[in-house]
């Protein structure tokens, strides 16, 4: 979504953006008038786990750096903007000024990853990307500044863009599973991070303390340790189980009616980066629970646009439900238009032109 968007905004600004990233095959299309290449590089599977890793991972990053050279001779190549996962910088050497996007950290998530050795190879290749790129930014800036201490070097704060660009609505789901209910709704990926077995932990409680509400979940459920994370939402809900209602992940078209009908929206995060979620339930007015210390305090002001509470904290969760389950019409009303407010800062008219001013600062003074 995030490269989505930021194309769109650069190419409607004059500017040419080209996408490149790994495929099953080596391809090479047009999608809304932005140029996209995808190079194919083969898994060689090897007997030592760890060394595999660490091998298809040189591998994968050689490839796409072999391919930005071929890009350079052919194309008029101003700056190249590198994703941060899997360290792709860490294998570029060109001259053609290069910045990172730090979407996100991956040391501050090893809490709650299963294979640790994986977080710290990743974290370790981010960090060389970084010293091969001539200026990293993050979107939020508890990411920023956590990875400006690990490189000993300024990670610069450029919010990600957002607008909506569903033309129309399919409000097929909300119709069927919804409709004359009235929920409070989590959406995203049903993982340990997002919080969702903190909010395991009080669902039963405010179930039962507020009768008229259902639960809604919506999202991928990975299997982990063979526990299926619905499953666990549905056994916490206890009698109160008809009341829990899980929707498979859907397209934004379906999706945004769901929120549009939301009472409240909770992202009980224990760790995050500038939700997406979160920016698009505010952008329908919702009213949003965020945790502070993880980068929603970068976009909620606690009871003013939203709620905010500590992490990894049911009973404080559980409050700030209980608040938004109880506002009246107009204080739901006045957090919504507050939310709203703050969104409207993330058009492309704000956001993308500061990120053209960053690229220009990176061309004229910091690549020289």
């Amino acid at each position: 979504m995030y490269l989505r968007r930021i194309t769109g905004a650069l190419k409607e600004l004059g500017h040419t953006p080209l996408l490149l990233s790994f495929g099953t095959r080596n391809m090479h299309y047009m999608e809304n008038g932005v140029e996209i290449f995808f190079v194919h590089c083969p898994y060689i599977k090897l007997s030592m786990p760890k060394i595999e890793m660490v091998y298809n991972s040189f591998l994968r990053n050689v490839t796409i750096n072999k391919k930005i050279n071929e890009l350079i001779e052919t194309k008029n190549v101003d700056i190249i903007q590198f994703a941060s996962i899997w360290g792709m910088a860490s294998c570029y050497y060109g001259k053609t000024p290069a910045v990172m996007r730090l979407s996100t950290y991956t040391k501050v998530y090893r809490e709650y990853r299963q294979d640790k050795a994986e977080v710290d190879f990743q974290a370790f290749l981010e960090r060389l990307a970084a010293r091969r790129c001539n200026a990293v930014f993050a979107p939020s800036n508890i990411i920023a500044d956590t990875f400006s201490k690990a490189i000993h070097r300024n990670v610069s704060v450029i919010e990600s863009p957002f607008w909506n660009d569903c033309v129309t609505y399919d409000d097929s789901v909300y119709i069927e599973k919804l409709r004359g209910k009235k929920y409070f709704l989590f959406f995203g990926r049903l993982v340990a991070d997002k919080g969702i077995y903190i909010l395991a932990q009080c669902l039963k409680d405010f179930l039962q303390y507020h009768p008229e509400y259902y639960f809604v979940c919506c999202g991928i459920r990975p299997n982990f340790n063979n526990e299926d994370p619905v499953a666990a939402l549905r056994d916490a809900a206890g009698q109160y189980k008809d009341r829990f209602i899980y929707i498979k992940p859907l397209s934004h078209d379906a999706l945004y009616p769901v929120i549009n009908h939301a009472q409240f929206v909770v992202f009980p995060s224990l760790i995050d980066n500038f939700s997406n979620a979160c920016i698009e339930a505010m952008y329908f007015g919702r009213v949003v629970i965020g945790t502070v210390g993880t980068s929603y305090e970068q976009l909620i002001e606690d009871e003013k646009s939203g709620f905010l509470c500590q992490p990894n904290n049911a009973i404080d969760l559980l409050e700030k439900m209980n608040k938004a389950a109880t506002l009246s019409d107009g204080e739901r009303d006045s957090i919504g238009r507050a939310a709203k407010k703050r969104i409207a800062k993330l058009t492309p008219q704000h956001v993308v032109k500061k990120l053209l001013r960053y690229y220009q600062h990176v061309i004229d003074h910091i690549a020289k």
